[in-house]
């Protein structure tokens, strides 16, 4: 099922999408939005059949059906966000441009960098331009989210912890990642200043489905600049699949609801790989569009500097 978050003429709303219709998940559930905090991911984890019900049933007595003046963030509470390097051809693309070889450690564990959680952006909103940076690009990504807490996950259970899949776009600020990166400590200011997140959230029933047979996901994306086709990529191309991150990344450490793992760029999904020699970095004006016909998706128009 797909759960958005938005605004209405009556207030902010989680909402399920059935058809055409966004029905109130609160009313659904007997859950009002003051306690869709934290206990939201165990709760709609623990009351998936009667929703799926409840919307097969068709006729969604008592339940309103909202219309959303905007999106926003689809999730009400975010922990901590890591954001992985998955895909082996933007890895290769990525260090080939600095004169780099791949690394054999790259093979050996998921890695990863902490990105931060105060500036997300809702699909639908303007993203300001940074005004720290003339060399805005974007990554086209794919987020799960963790529904349930665990330890030392295996990869065989990781699947159960997951809440739902959602776009995102790890925007980049590439010169000030250049300097960044020669420092040695990783992206840092250079990423956290803003991170988009879709309009919906499928949850990982539905998007168990599309497992193939390596318990890869087999989800098409696309990345639009400007209404014109930028790139197309598929998550059943990562290198690490979800489960071998989420397993990764709780070693040791207590993985919460309401973390965030990011599936790191599609390969091809930034201005970087394609050189901005050609596509030129993204300017005031420009809208980046991300597409996938199982997520949904995620539109930011950028504007001038706040």
């Amino acid at each position: 099922m797909r759960i958005a978050r938005i605004e209405t003429e009556d207030g902010i709303r989680t909402v399920i999408a059935a058809g055409e219709s966004f029905l109130d998940l609160g009313e659904i559930l007997g859950m009002p939005v003051e306690e869709q905090g934290r206990s939201f991911y165990s709760v709609v984890l623990k009351n998936l059949e009667k929703i799926r019900n409840f919307i097969a049933d068709g006729h969604h007595a008592g339940v309103t059906d909202h219309v959303p003046t905007s999106y926003l963030v689809p999730m009400p509470y975010i922990n901590q966000i890591r954001d992985f390097y998955a895909f082996e051809g933007h890895v290769k693309t990525a260090r080939s441009l600095r004169g780099l070889d791949m690394v054999q450690e790259w093979y050996e564990f998921p890695a990863y960098y902490y990105s931060g959680n105060s500036s997300i952006y809702a699909s639908d909103h303007d993203l300001p331009y940074p005004g720290f940076s003339s060399e805005l690009d974007f990554e086209l990504e794919v987020g799960a989210i963790i529904g349930k807490e665990g330890k030392n996950i295996s990869v065989a259970d990781a699947w159960s912890h997951i809440f739902g899949f959602t776009l995102m776009n790890d925007w980049s600020a590439r010169d000030q990642q250049r300097k960044e990166m020669k420092i040695g400590l990783g992206p840092s200011k250079s990423k956290d200043f803003a991170t988009s997140m879709g309009r919906f959230i499928v949850t990982a029933d539905e998007m168990e489905t599309h497992l193939d047979q390596e318990r890869k996901l087999d989800c098409s994306l696309q990345a639009n600049l400007n209404g014109d086709l930028f790139v197309e990529g598929n998550l059943k191309d990562m290198h690490w699949t979800f489960q071998e991150m989420i397993s990764w990344a709780s070693t040791e450490t207590l993985l919460k609801p309401g973390d965030v793992i990011m599936s790191g760029t599609v390969s091809g999904g930034c201005i970087l790989e394609r050189g901005p020699e050609r596509a030129g970095w993204l300017k005031a004006g420009d809208q980046v569009s991300f597409h996938s016909d199982i997520l949904g998706d995620l539109v930011t128009r950028i504007v001038g500097a706040d």
